[in-house]
């Protein structure tokens, strides 16, 4: 029963947000003033924004790093976490229905300079297009009877932390196709089901900021 509504699921995440977005994308730059970043980190992505455009969408937590950016990064409860999972965490997180996490990041410092060795992706969104991402970030954070983010343990890098999340870790559904399905919600023009990799997410992603998003 839990394996067939795991699979139920993650058919619904495959199939989501596959309509039109011109409406939140126009193909005029100038229209979408809101800065946000696709983080690339070797195997797990993230997605950075204003932290003072989502701060008051969150749920409540002592534990949120500060700092002028957020990080939100998302993936396997027990693989993600650990610097060194091994082969049968890997296996298990690829190949059954787990549970997850997400990782939260704060800095003050350009994204560029913060990850100088990872690939960033600069992004431009709506007020409203940002608008529908906080309520996706939001909405993937776990919370307790009392409303409150549930915080596990520090997070991997700098002033960051990891919280109990939302959704269910199951190739091909990994993080890659979450922020996929992130920046899909938010406006952007590209396509989900094909983003099972980094190097595709990131050559979608790149290719959207350069191109008039198709007419629904």
């Amino acid at each position: 029963m839990i394996l067939r509504s795991s699979i139920a699921a993650l058919l619904l995440h495959l199939t989501a947000c596959l309509g039109p977005v011109t409406d939140l994308y126009p193909a005029d730059p100038g229209l979408r003033p809101v800065p946000v970043y696709l983080t690339a980190h070797g195997w797990h992505v993230g997605i950075v924004v204003e932290a003072d455009r989502l701060r008051r969408h969150l749920p409540v937590s002592q534990h949120y790093p500060g700092g002028h950016w957020l990080e939100f990064g998302w993936g396997d409860a027990d693989y993600y976490p650990n610097p060194d999972p091994g082969v049968g965490t890997l296996l298990k997180a690829a190949f059954l229905p787990t549970a997850t996490v997400m990782h939260v990041v704060g800095f003050d410092e350009p994204v560029q300079q913060r990850f100088p060795y990872s690939q960033t992706v600069p992004l431009q969104l709506t007020s409203a297009g940002m608008q529908a991402l906080a309520a996706f970030l939001t909405d993937h954070l776990q919370t307790d009877a009392q409303g409150q983010a549930i915080y596990r343990q520090e997070g991997l890098y700098g002033e960051s932390a990891f919280f109990a999340a939302n959704g269910v870790y199951m190739l091909p559904y990994t993080s890659n196709m979450w922020t996929a399905r992130a920046l899909r919600t938010a406006g952007l023009p590209i396509t989900p089901l094909y983003a099972v990799t980094q190097s595709n997410l990131v050559w979608q992603a790149n290719d959207a900021t350069s191109k008039m998003p198709a007419e629904p």
